[in-house]
């Protein structure tokens, strides 16, 4: 890992550490499939990792974490090429989502700010 990522990585933990601590669930959009974090970058981001999807062409990673700086460290931490961020509007996990077909669960996906996304 290069030290200009764990760098970016500690500075938005710190910046993830000053707010709340509820969890939300976000959708990470990326070109190819991405493997599992390691177990310890999980456990000192305080994230689960919840599902890996492909939605029309698509690849997501479907992630529970505090809020977007912690979103950030995840994705520098992993060098993952983010094409874009999504927050979900519903538990993926829960029994309205779950009962869909993983394609139409897509709706549910709400588009937010991601400055640390490539297009």
């Amino acid at each position: 890992m290069k030290l200009t990522q764990i760098t970016q990585a500690a500075i938005a933990l710190v910046i993830a550490t000053t707010c709340a601590a509820s969890a939300d669930q976000f959708a990470i959009r990326t070109e190819k499939p991405v493997s599992g974090a390691s177990k310890g970058l999980l456990e000192t981001l305080d994230i689960r990792e919840i599902d890996a999807v492909q939605i029309n062409g698509a690849h997501f990673i479907v992630i529970e974490a505090k809020n977007e700086g912690y979103v950030e460290a995840y994705i520098f931490g992993r060098g993952i090429d983010a094409k874009a961020l999504y927050r979900l509007e519903a538990d993926w996990s829960g029994a309205g989502l779950s009962s869909l077909p993983v394609e139409a669960r897509g709706a549910f996906f709400e588009e937010t700010h991601c400055e640390f996304c490539t297009s």
